[in-house]
């Protein structure tokens, strides 16, 4: 489960609505929790453009906003566990706030430069136009935001194994990570 999805998507029915901050309490109270998870599927590919990116980050701010959703968050780990016994997270702030209790956390980070060129192609291949340098900025500026922000800043969670991928691709960070999780958990290994 995307953790930042929910994020971009309360920033884009906020955008959406032309909601002002001063209506953030009653935006957040009559917003209907399926109707909102149904817009985050049925919207997911709008949810990634750089105007939807810079509003998240900047709502997620917030602390009204980062209660409902990891509140959402957490009932959809409880439904997911129970459904598929066992639930793999992916966010900024998943073992640190989001499932602080989870059996194994993974802390993956990866140079600045690196993840600029990772997420300028990314938009390159959704043919999304923005420049390198662009991107970057951007990543720096959101980089800062998480670490600096009031409620529940961007940091690594207790406990959690760190990986810098800067130098592994894809399929060799999540080599990386499945060894990890036999080597820990290996009653996983036949299951999968």
């Amino acid at each position: 489960m995307e953790t930042g999805i929910y994020y971009r998507g309360f920033a884009s029915l906020f955008c959406k609505n032309q909601v002002n901050i001063l209506d953030l309490p009653s935006f957040i109270s009559n917003l209907n929790i399926t109707d909102f998870k149904e817009y985050i599927i049925h919207n997911n590919k709008k949810l990634y453009s750089t105007k939807v990116t810079k509003l998240a980050s900047n709502l997620a701010k917030n602390k009204e906003i980062r209660t409902f959703i990891v509140k959402i968050q957490q009932d959809m780990i409880i439904t997911l566990e129970k459904k598929f016994n066992g639930i793999i997270l992916e966010g900024r702030d998943c073992g640190s706030v989001v499932a602080p209790k989870a059996d194994l956390k993974f802390y993956l980070t990866a140079s600045l430069k690196v993840r600029a060129e990772r997420r300028f192609n990314q938009f390159v291949k959704d043919k999304k136009d923005i420049s390198y340098e662009q991107v970057l900025s951007d990543l720096r500026e959101r980089d800062v935001q998480d670490k600096n922000r009031k409620h529940s800043p961007l940091q690594k969670p207790k406990g959690a194994v760190v990986i810098d991928n800067s130098d592994y691709n894809f399929e060799e960070t999540i080599n990386i990570v499945k060894n990890i999780i036999f080597s820990r958990i290996p009653t996983l290994k036949n299951k999968i």
